[in-house]
């Protein structure tokens, strides 16, 4: 069993990725500066659905294992349902947990230092081995002192940026609220405000950076040493504040301080392009060397949710270190592909585990306390 903190970090562990920068990026370069509003709406709305998933499952866990498909079954009664949403975990873990992590990863060494996406792959593969190949504990030590480096580190390189902008601040804010409530669809009304690309991936990016309401996270958050549900799923408020409300946020008023990259680049690109900005060329190689932490503990973190997940099915050691080499090598391939398949795979198995998940916390609302 781990500490309340160290569950916290290896949670967060999962959500810090890729899409803390490129994801933001992504969003504004599509839906605006207005989409950063809405990131932080759909944050708020994320707070309440990851108390609620931490809390049913510390609440249902067994042996200091549980998650979800526990919670699936033993709440809901429904095994067929929870062993679904294993397989979906599973299925997950190999895509946005692992080669489109690997991917951005590949791309920027690739872009800044010359270095063969090849090489990049077998380096992450190698690395996370090392890490998973032991278990929980040493995936639990790798988390505590990364997560919190790596935030820290990004923190403060960004509010370096925006102090030294200090005076464009107002002036992005204005901007962002003005933006958020602005219909871009020709319907207009109520539902060109709805449809409207700020709406849309501004809660789309923040979603997807916190991963509330999919159910990986309780898996993670299950091994602290707590016999208070509600003790440990504040602690998940405390993720979506770091990840969307801070991390998210921070990124978004970097590239909204240099506007004109906007619509000029998107992604990774435009990120750095934001921060060299104030850095210069140096901004390359800080973020994708931040990208390349971030994206190392996301795929440590999701291999052990699908180990969980695998443990569901079975105790048998031979089919969890089966795939642990398994994923490892989906490291090398996710370097050197294209993504467009697997980018649709990744979103039809969150949509899918979202759905079953959000269907069970709706179900066993009355079991949820504050």
């Amino acid at each position: 069993m781990l500490s309340s903190f160290k569950a916290m970090t290896l949670a967060l562990a999962g959500t810090l990725g890729v899409g803390n920068i490129v994801g933001v990026a992504t969003a504004i370069h599509m839906g605006g500066a207005g989409a950063v509003f809405w990131m932080l709406v759909s944050a708020l709305v994320a707070m309440v659905i990851k108390y609620a998933e931490i809390y049913l499952a510390v609440l249902y866990r067994k042996n200091g294992r549980g998650g979800a498909a526990y919670y699936i079954r033993d709440g809901l009664g429904k095994p067929i349902l929870a062993a679904l949403f294993s397989i979906l975990c599973i299925i997950a873990s190999f895509t946005v947990g692992n080669m489109i992590q690997v991917n951005a990863v590949a791309l920027s060494f690739e872009s800044e230092f010359a270095l063969n996406p090849f090489i990049t792959g077998v380096m992450i593969a190698l690395l996370s081995f090392l890490v998973i190949y032991k278990g929980v504990e040493s995936i639990s030590a790798f988390t505590l002192r990364m997560i919190p480096l790596l935030s820290i580190g990004f923190i403060i390189v960004s509010i370096w940026v925006i102090a030294a902008n200090r005076t464009l601040v107002p002036s992005v804010i204005k901007q962002i609220f003005t933006e958020a409530f602005k219909a871009d669809s020709a319907a207009g009304g109520i539902i060109g405000f709805f449809t409207s690309n700020a709406v849309r991936y501004g809660v789309m990016r923040g979603i997807g950076s916190n991963e509330a309401g999919c159910g990986t996270a309780p898996t993670a958050h299950v091994t602290a040493k707590t016999d208070r549900p509600e003790k440990q799923a504040l602690w998940g408020i405390f993720e979506v504040f770091v990840d969307t409300v801070l991390l998210c946020t921070l990124t978004a008023l970097v590239i909204l301080i240099y506007p004109d990259n906007i619509l000029k680049y998107d992604g990774m690109v435009l990120a750095i392009k934001a921060y060299e900005g104030y850095f210069g060329e140096a901004a390359g190689y800080i973020l994708a060397i931040s990208i390349f932490f971030f994206a190392l503990s996301t795929v440590i973190c999701w291999s052990y949710y699908a180990v969980e997940s695998i443990h569901y099915f079975t105790k048998k050691e031979i089919y969890k270190k089966a795939y642990i080499v398994v994923y490892c090598g989906f490291c090398i391939i996710g370097s050197v592909s294209s993504l467009e398949a697997v980018w649709e795979l990744s979103d039809i198995t969150i949509a899918l585990m979202t759905i079953i998940n959000c269907y069970t916390l709706i179900s066993l609302k009355n079991r949820i306390k504050c």
